[in-house]
C-alpha cells in the first residue's frame, strides 16, 4: 500500500513537473508573442488615443479661439464699416492675447492688406513678399476648409518660430474679407510634446500630409522627413494614406512599434513610437510569478483604463458640444440638431420656430463693468432661456452675445409668447446692470434651406435693433 502511494506520488510529481515545464515553455512563447500583440493592438493605440485626447485639450484651444475671432460680429462689423479707428481692433487683439495667453493675435484685411497686431499696423501684406505667401495660400484654400495650422516665423517677434492658426473671415454674405488668428510659441508646444513623451515613455511626432515632421521632442535625431528616416521610410506612404495605421519595423536591430492617427482639425498625423526591449531575462527568471501578476495587473490596468477612458471621453464630448461659459450647446453641436429637426419638420409637416436673441449694448456692459460682469450677463441670459424652454427645444450660444432657440413642433405665436416671457422675466429680474435683449423670430417654411431660415431670423433681429432694441420682431 505504501509502495503504491509512493508510486502514485512519484507519478503525480512527474506529471505535474512535466506539465509545468511544458506549460512554462509554451507560456513563455505565448507571453513573448502576446507582449508584441498587446503593444501593437492595445497598449500603443490606447496611448495614441490618450495623447490625441490631450492634444485636443492643449492644441485645439487656439483653433477654437481663432474660430470665435472669425465669427465675432465686432471684427466683421468693424471691417465692413471701413476699418475706422484701428485702435479699437488693436485693443481687441490685445485683449485676445491677454485673455488666452497667446504669443500673438492678428487680423489681415483683404481690402487694405493691413496687418493688424496688438502692437499696431505692422505692415501691408504683399504678393511680392515671400514672407506673406502664407496669407494668399490660406485665402485660396478650398471653400470647405476654414483654417490652417502651420509653423512659421513671426515677423513681429524677431522671426521666432510660432505655431499659427490662420482662420478665414467672411462677411454676412459669406464673402471673404480677411484672415484672423492666434499663435503659440513653438517652444511651448515642444514642451507639451516632451511632457507626453515623458509621461507615456513613447516617441511622439506630429507630421504634415507631405511627411514633414512639424513638431517633435528634442530627443528626436535624424531627418525631419519620414521618407528619409531609416526603417519608417518604407512605411511612410502607408501612414500618409490612411487615417490610422499600426505597423512595426526594424531599426539598428531593434523592433519599433508605430501607431499613427490623422488629426483632422490640424491636418497633421500623430505618430507614436515604442522601441522594444531585447532583454527577456527577467521574463524567464520570474516567469511563474509574472504569469500570475500579469493577469492580475493587466486586468486591473485594463479596468482602470476602461473607466478612465470612458470618463475622459464623456468630458471630451461635453467639451466638443457645450459652451463652457453659458452651459448651452455650442454652434458645432447645434447645427446638426437644427438640420435634423428641419428634416423631420419637412417630412412630418410639423411647425418649427426659431428665436435669435442678442444682448443689447453688450460691448458697453463690458466696457463699463468689465468682462467678468459681461460673463455673468451671458450666464443670466442662458439660464433665463433654459427656464422658458422645453427639453425638446435646443438652445445654442450662437456668438459672443447671441443665442438661438430652436422650438420643435411650435408655431410662430407660441414662439412669440416664449420670447415675451423671457423679455418680461429679464425686466423683472434683479437687473442692476440694466440688461435688455432684442429678439428676431421666424417660422420654418418647408423646403427652405437652413441658411435662408437663419438669415430671416437674423433680419428680424436687425429690424428689432434698428427700432430701438429691447423688442421683438417677426420675419
Amino acid at each position: 500500500m505504501l509502495n503504491r502511494r509512493r508510486r502514485f506520488s512519484l507519478l503525480l510529481a512527474i506529471l505535474l513537473l512535466s506539465g509545468f515545464l511544458t506549460t512554462s515553455w509554451l507560456s513563455y512563447r505565448v507571453a513573448h508573442d502576446s507582449i508584441e500583440a498587446k503593444i501593437t493592438n492595445d497598449a500603443l493605440p490606447l496611448t495614441t488615443d490618450n495623447i490625441y485626447s490631450e492634444i485636443q485639450h492643449d492644441l485645439f484651444k487656439p483653433v477654437f479661439i481663432s474660430s470665435l475671432m472669425a465669427q465675432d460680429t465686432f471684427v466683421r462689423d468693424w471691417k465692413l464699416n471701413g476699418e475706422n479707428n484701428p485702435e479699437k481692433l488693436i485693443k481687441y487683439l490685445k485683449e485676445i492675447q491677454k485673455k488666452y495667453h497667446t504669443i500673438t493675435s492678428y487680423f489681415i484685411s483683404d481690402a487694405t492688406r493691413n496687418y493688424y497686431h496688438p502692437n499696431g499696423i505692422i505692415k501691408k501684406i504683399s504678393t511680392e513678399d515671400s514672407q506673406d505667401q502664407w496669407y494668399f495660400h490660406v485665402k485660396n484654400l478650398p471653400e470647405s476648409v476654414d483654417y490652417e495650422v502651420n509653423v512659421d516665423n513671426d515677423t513681429a517677434h524677431d522671426g521666432r518660430l510660432v505655431v499659427f492658426v490662420n482662420y478665414k473671415v467672411f462677411d454676412y454674405d459669406h464673402n471673404f474679407i480677411g484672415i484672423t488668428g492666434v499663435g503659440l510659441a513653438l517652444d511651448t508646444v515642444k514642451q507639451l510634446i516632451e511632457s507626453y513623451q515623458q509621461r507615456y515613455q513613447r516617441t511622439v511626432m506630429l507630421v504634415d500630409r507631405e511627411g514633414n515632421i512639424k513638431l517633435n521632442g528634442d530627443s528626436l535625431l535624424g531627418s525631419l522627413d519620414i521618407f528619409q528616416r531609416s526603417g519608417i521610410k518604407e512605411h511612410a506612404a502607408t501612414i500618409l494614406t490612411n487615417t490610422s495605421s499600426s505597423i512595426r519595423y526594424q531599426m539598428s536591430g531593434k523592433t519599433v512599434y508605430l501607431n499613427s492617427r490623422y488629426i483632422d482639425e490640424l491636418s497633421w498625423y500623430l505618430i507614436v513610437e515604442q522601441h522594444s526591449d531585447p532583454s527577456e531575462k527577467k521574463l524567464t527568471d520570474t516567469f511563474k510569478l509574472n504569469i500570475l501578476l500579469s493577469i492580475l495587473v493587466t486586468a486591473a490596468v485594463l479596468l482602470i483604463a476602461h473607466l478612465t477612458f470612458n470618463k475622459y471621453q464623456k468630458r471630451l464630448e461635453a467639451m466638443a458640444t457645450i459652451d463652457k461659459l453659458s452651459g448651452l450647446l455650442n454652434r458645432q453641436a447645434f447645427d446638426p440638431i437644427l438640420e435634423n429637426n428641419l428634416e423631420q419638420s419637412k417630412r412630418k409637416k410639423d411647425q418649427l420656430s426659431l428665436i435669435i436673441i442678442d444682448i443689447d449694448n453688450f460691448k458697453k456692459i463690458n466696457d463699463t463693468f468689465g468682462h467678468l460682469v459681461g460673463d455673468k450677463v451671458i450666464q443670466q441670459i442662458a439660464q433665463t432661456c433654459k427656464l422658458y424652454s422645453r427639453e425638446s427645444d435646443a438652445i445654442c450660444r450662437w456668438g459672443g452675445e447671441e443665442f438661438l432657440i430652436m422650438l420643435a413642433d411650435t408655431e410662430i405665436n407660441a414662439a412669440i409668447d416664449i420670447a415675451e416671457r423671457i423679455k418680461k422675466h429679464l425686466s423683472k429680474n434683479d437687473n442692476k446692470y440694466a440688461v435688455t435683449v432684442s429678439f428676431g423670430i421666424t417660422q420654418y417654411q418647408h423646403n427652405e434651406s437652413v441658411d435662408t431660415l437663419l438669415n430671416r431670423a437674423d433680419s428680424a433681429l436687425y429690424k428689432a435693433k434698428g427700432k430701438g432694441k429691447n423688442r421683438l420682431e417677426i420675419s
